[in-house]
C-alpha cells in the first residue's frame, strides 16, 4: 500500500500518542499541507444518544482541520475500555481487517499527509491472530513510539523499537513526552531520553513538554510546541517512503 503518513505507536496506554498526534497534525495543518487521521479501532468510547463518540476521534478531526468528521476517522467504535480484541468479543462485533484496510485506504486518498494513530502498544490484539503490528507492517508507513517518560519506560521504548524493525517496519524514530509529576524518580525523568538514544538505532525525534491536562486541546499551542520541539522535517521525509 502507497501512501504518505506515519504510523503512530506507543510503549503502552497513555503514553500521550494522541497528544502528540494532536500536535504533529495541527503543526502539519499550518504549514499548509492536507492532513488527515485514521484510528482503526477505538475503544471506551462515550454513548451519545444511542451513537458512540471515540474521544481521541474528535480531536484527531479537530487537530487536523481538514473537515473530517470526526465518527469517519476511527474504522470501528466500541464502548468497552479494554483492547480492540477484547472489547469487540465482548459486544459481539468481529473487527475485519479488510474494513481496517479500506477505510484506510480512504483517509489516505483525500490527503497529502495521514497520521494513523494505534490502540495501545504495538502488539495489542485486534482481532484473532492479528495485532497491531501487523496492520503496521499492512499499511507500510514508517512508525513513530511515542514514549511516556516514567519508571520503566527505557525498556518498554527499545522492545517497541526493536520489535519494529524485526517485523520489517521502517521506523522513523521515537518521540518522548515528559509528562513529570513524579517527583519520587526524579533522576529517571531527567536521563530516560539520552539513555535510549545511547542504546537504541532508531531516530530521537524530540520530546513534547509537560502540558497541563486544562490545555491539551489548545491545538494551537501544540503545534507551536511541535515546531519547536519535534523533529518535523525529519517526520515528513520519514512519510514519503
Amino acid at each position: 500500500m502507497k501512501a504518505r503518513g506515519i504510523f503512530v505507536t506507543g510503549t503502552d496506554t497513555g503514553a500521550g500518542k494522541t497528544l502528540v498526534s494532536c500536535a504533529i497534525l495541527r503543526a502539519l495543518s499550518r504549514r499548509g499541507l492536507r492532513v488527515a487521521a485514521f484510528k482503526p479501532v477505538e475503544t471506551g468510547c462515550r454513548d451519545d444518544g444511542g451513537e458512540l463518540v471515540g474521544e481521541d476521534c474528535e480531536r484527531l478531526a479537530v487537530a487536523a482541520q481538514s473537515g473530517q468528521n470526526a465518527r469517519d476517522v476511527a474504522a470501528y467504535l466500541l464502548r468497552e475500555p479494554a483492547a480492540p480484541l477484547v472489547a469487540a468479543e465482548a459486544e459481539g462485533v468481529t473487527i475485519d481487517r479488510a474494513v481496517l484496510l479500506r477505510r484506510f485506504e480512504a483517509i489516505a486518498g483525500a490527503a497529502d499527509f495521514v497520521l494513523v494513530e494505534s490502540a495501545g502498544g504495538l502488539i495489542v490484539p485486534i482481532a484473532r491472530g492479528y495485532t497491531t503490528r501487523d496492520l503496521a507492517r499492512e499499511l507500510g508507513l514508517a512508525a513513530v513510539c511515542v514514549v511516556a517518560s516514567r519508571l520503566g519506560c527505557i525498556s518498554h521504548a527499545l522492545l517497541t523499537l526493536e520489535v519494529l524493525a524485526s517485523s520489517g517496519i521502517p521506523v522513523a524514530g521515537y518521540v518522548m513526552n515528559e509528562i513529570g509529576g513524579d517527583a519520587a524518580h526524579t533522576l529517571a525523568l531527567r536521563t530516560n531520553r539520552e539513555t535510549i538514544r545511547r542504546f537504541a538505532a532508531a531516530a530521537d525525534l524530540g520530546a513534547m513538554p509537560p502540558i497541563p491536562v486544562a490545555a491539551r486541546d489548545d491545538f494551537e499551542n501544540l503545534a507551536l510546541l511541535a515546531e519547536s520541539h519535534l523533529q518535523l522535517d525529519a517526520l515528513l521525509q520519514a512519510g514519503r517512503l
